[in-house]
């Protein structure tokens, strides 16, 4: 393993740091960012449009509306691992091509069984689900491409405005979907998401890229468990695991839970909004964050900060109230994914780049498929401002008992 500056991946401590948008000055990555827009756009419209529904369908029963959260999230689950395999294997253009047909196919289904009026819980768990394969085509492939597209330098500037990306579809997605509920339904909700999911897939077929080499050298099982060992073995991935992954089951109380606290579809549409705006806003202050601290203290920050103000919803007596308080949730929330992605890209190298991102989206999407339902059920024996504040005590126990493990800097980065 050889050691490189810290400052090649993360400015940790340094007095100066490079425009934020630098890496946008490269067509590549300029492509593959919008790209990337369009698409987190079109989940968010999906995702908030789902649970309203279900929640319309279920008259708000709030362990059924948690299982939204769960359909989306448990394909991911079980197929991030290996679709990152194919996506170290093969052109992942291509592949991602492959996953947005995949959801264009999903989404003219979902359309059709809404507009007949023949919708119903069950149907719209497994269309969901359908539509969680596609998520989980993409995820792994849209990370892994990163590295590949900037300099090494500029890591964290990528996996910034890649988070950006999301976060802006985070807002834009919500908001679109809520007034658009409110004012044409849920039919046209889903026509106008076939529509972004469309508009992605031309973007990347436009794209001129060489591709990733061809890296296959044993059978795929094979290569699925190199991925699997791989991750398992090193030290600098296991770190990573060990802290953020209660830390995901307690932020999932949030997504579980949002549809059950909020009382209009606008209202709805405009948390979600609240919460991307704090992400963007943590975005703009990430390079700033990075000369405060150091790498240990950056996960720290993000993740004691989010904890503090999950706690905070419980206090807003009303939808208008918990607007800033979801805004700094989105902040926080920013910085502690943000810190989770660049110790990923550092620890890994790029033919397993894929497939290591693919485990982790499996371990994350786990925690927040399995943690929905638990906070659903949670909230239904007692309350879900009792369920919110037993998953902030789950994510600062979590932070006290994993503070002193090391996080993983440029210096440990394989050679």
């Amino acid at each position: 393993m050889s050691a490189r500056p810290e400052s090649a991946v993360w400015p940790e401590n340094q007095r100066t740091v490079a425009s934020f948008y630098e890496p946008l000055r490269q067509p590549l990555f300029r492509w593959f960012w919008v790209a990337a827009v369009f698409s987190m756009i079109a989940l968010w419209v999906h995702d908030v449009a789902n649970a309203w529904f279900m929640r319309d369908l279920t008259n708000a029963d709030p362990f059924l509306v948690s299982l939204i959260q769960a359909a989306t999230s448990l394909p991911v689950v079980f197929l991030s691992l290996p679709m990152g395999t194919v996506s170290d294997l093969w052109d992942r253009r291509h592949f991602l091509v492959a996953a947005q047909t995949w959801m264009l196919v999903m989404l003219v289904a979902l359309w059709l069984v809404t507009v007949s009026g023949l919708m119903t819980p069950t149907l719209l768990i497994v269309l969901t689900a359908g539509l969680g394969i596609g998520k989980a085509m993409l995820l792994p492939g849209l990370s892994a491409l990163i590295p590949q597209l900037i300099s090494r330098e500029q890591l964290h500037l990528g996996v910034g405005l890649h988070g950006m990306a999301n976060n802006s579809a985070r807002i834009i997605g919500p908001a679109l979907a809520g007034g658009m509920l409110m004012v044409v339904g849920v039919a046209a909700v889903y026509a106008f998401n076939l529509l972004l999911v469309l508009i992605s897939m031309l973007l990347l077929l436009t794209w001129r890229w060489r591709g990733n080499p061809s890296r296959r050298e044993r059978g795929f099982v094979s290569e699925v468990g190199a991925g699997v060992a791989y991750c398992a073995g090193d030290r600098r991935y296991r770190t990573i695991l060990a802290r953020v992954i209660l830390f995901f089951v307690a932020a999932s109380s949030v997504h579980a839970l949002l549809p059950v606290l909020v009382q209009q579809a606008g209202s709805f549409g405009m948390s979600w909004g609240m919460y991307g705006l704090g992400a963007v806003a943590g975005a703009v202050v990430f390079p700033l964050l990075s000369r405060i601290f150091n790498t240990h203290g950056q996960i720290t920050f993000g993740i004691l900060g989010h904890a503090v103000f999950l706690g905070c919803l419980v206090l807003a007596p009303n939808d208008l109230a918990r607007m800033p308080v979801l805004l700094m949730l989105g902040v926080f929330w920013f910085q502690s994914m943000c810190a989770t992605q660049v110790g990923l890209q550092t620890a890994l190298p790029d033919a397993m780049r894929a497939r290591g991102m693919g485990v982790f989206t499996m371990i994350a999407m786990a925690c927040f498929g399995l943690g929905a339902p638990l906070w659903g059920a949670v909230a239904k024996a007692t309350s879900p401002d009792q369920a919110i504040l037993t998953a902030t005590t789950l994510s600062l126990a979590a932070l006290a008992l994993t503070y002193r493990l090391r996080w993983p800097t440029a210096a440990d980065a394989p050679g």
